[in-house]
């Protein structure tokens, strides 16, 4: 059975009391009214099935914004505020939009006018009709943005599945930090909603850790969904032990969960439920969730888990090979990039998504995630993932970061080799030594790099493919 969970928080909201953003007087029935309102301006604006753009923070009126696309059939896309001019204008032209919403100097343009907290103005490109809800915008391995198509019955499905593997209570109080234009955001502002709680919203992400631990502690947050490299930073800024009594659930993801990390997670949270997800953009953020247990001890890296309801996850494996591919179906599928049918028939066979994540069922069905396929390369004949030694050498020497990247080599084609930050003080001996009875001989590392610091991408991560560059340009002068 389909649910159609914005007409669900629409009906729940219409006559509700209950207070919907904390430290704001506004309540679910205020929601209602104000999504309304923003509907029957945008009817004297645009017709329906035409694009709306938002480029603003997260508000009251970013919210109900949503909403009164929803109601007048618009699909909607979202820029980041803090996106280049260049990748703003791409995405407004790339998504047909023809009625710009944003906050005051975050996007420059002619003869905007004033509406709410909102500036708008229209464009003159031609129309261009979805059918989709969403256009969401993700970078992926591409140079540009890729439009994410998603309809109302697959948002809708992802999230009613995440709500009951979560069930996350109307007494909760939740805090949304991730960026305004990624899908996280937005499905978890639909999952706080669809489970009648309340919710802060923090505008400056892990940029300034203070104001956001403040938050968590003033606004009693009790769900916390926190990714590793998020978690990393708040505890760099926290040099005291510091402790988060009120969060009952924490959710960890958006890269590989190791022991060493999961223990971190226990003493900061220590009477959370924590969960470890994964997912992608094209199948929703969230689409599969493993709850930790406590009491038992994990080696290595911790399962992902199983899919949510409606979801599908299957491995497709090389021959010889205890890992392969990873692939998603099912009721949250996208319906495909926008203007990008080649990469949609690519990406998308017999409505299986070829997520290029790499992983492994183990003897319980539960899914393990090793890292992406364009991170692997071969040694000889032999295929090498890094992540799968980068657990090992994480977990032996109780390390947050290990690069595994390759080298040119004569005879083999690529070598492994370690990178690690100076302040760990390691030789490559005593890694291959540690490593000699554990993992394949060629996908031990044979040399040892240190630098002050590793390169991050705009979303945190480590930027593989930068420090890459980096260490073969200093191996090259080195040997000539």
């Amino acid at each position: 059975m389909n649910i159609d969970i914005f007409k669900t928080i629409l009906t729940q909201a219409k006559y509700s009391k209950k207070k919907f953003l904390i430290n704001e007087n506004k309540t679910y029935k205020d929601f209602y009214y104000n999504s309304v309102k923003i509907c029957k301006f945008i009817q004297n604006k645009i017709n329906k099935n035409e694009t709306i753009c938002i480029c603003a923070n997260y508000s009251f009126n970013f919210i109900s914004l949503i909403f009164a696309s929803y109601l007048n059939k618009n699909p909607i896309t979202f820029i980041n505020p803090n996106a280049s001019q260049d990748e703003k204008n791409y995405i407004i032209k790339d998504s047909s939009a023809k009625l710009i919403f944003f906050d005051e100097h975050l996007y420059e343009k002619k003869n905007a006018k004033k509406f709410l907290s909102f500036y708008y103005s229209d464009t003159l490109k031609k129309k261009k009709l979805f059918n989709c809800k969403f256009i969401i915008y993700t970078s992926g391995t591409t140079n540009k943005p890729k439009g994410v198509l998603t309809s109302v019955k697959a948002i809708s499905n992802n999230v009613d599945g995440i709500n009951k593997n979560l069930r996350i209570k109307s007494k909760d109080r939740g805090i949304i930090f991730s960026p305004p234009a990624y899908a996280m955001g937005v499905s978890q502002i639909l999952t706080f909603m669809l489970s009648k709680c309340s919710f802060a919203i923090h505008n400056s992400g892990v940029k300034f850790p203070n104001q956001l631990i403040n938050k968590v502690n003033k606004g009693k947050i009790s769900v916390l969904n926190l990714s590793i490299s998020a978690f990393r930073i708040i505890k760099k800024f926290i040099k005291k032990k510091k402790k988060f009594k009120n969060i009952r659930l924490v959710m960890a993801g958006g890269m590989q969960f190791t022991t060493n990390e999961l223990n971190e997670y226990k003493k900061m949270f220590p009477n959370a439920k924590i969960i470890n997800f994964y997912g992608c953009t094209e199948n929703a953020p969230r689409i599969s969730h493993y709850y930790i247990n406590s009491d038992k001890n994990y080696k290595g890296i911790i399962p992902v888990g199983k899919p949510i309801k409606g979801v599908k996850i299957k491995i497709i494996k090389p021959i010889l090979s205890k890992f392969g591919q990873i692939q998603i179906s099912g009721s949250s599928m996208m319906n495909g990039y926008n203007n990008l049918k080649q990469l949609t028939k690519k990406k998308i066979v017999k409505g299986w998504f070829k997520t290029g994540d790499i992983g492994f069922f183990d003897k319980s069905k539960n899914l393990f995630l090793l890292g992406r396929e364009d991170n692997t390369f071969r040694v000889g004949h032999e295929k090498l993932c890094p992540e799968e030694v980068e657990s090992q050498i994480k977990k032996d020497f109780k390390l947050s970061d290990v690069i595994i990247l390759k080298i040119k080599d004569e005879i083999l084609n690529w070598k492994p080799v370690c990178i690690l930050t100076n302040k760990k003080k390691i030789s490559i001996n005593k890694i291959k030594t540690n490593l000699k009875d554990k993992i394949s001989n060629y996908k031990i590392p044979k040399e040892i790099y240190f630098i002050k610091s590793f390169p991050k991408t705009s979303y945190g991560k480590i930027d593989r493919k930068k420090l890459e560059i980096t260490i073969n340009k200093n191996y090259e002068k080195k040997n000539n």
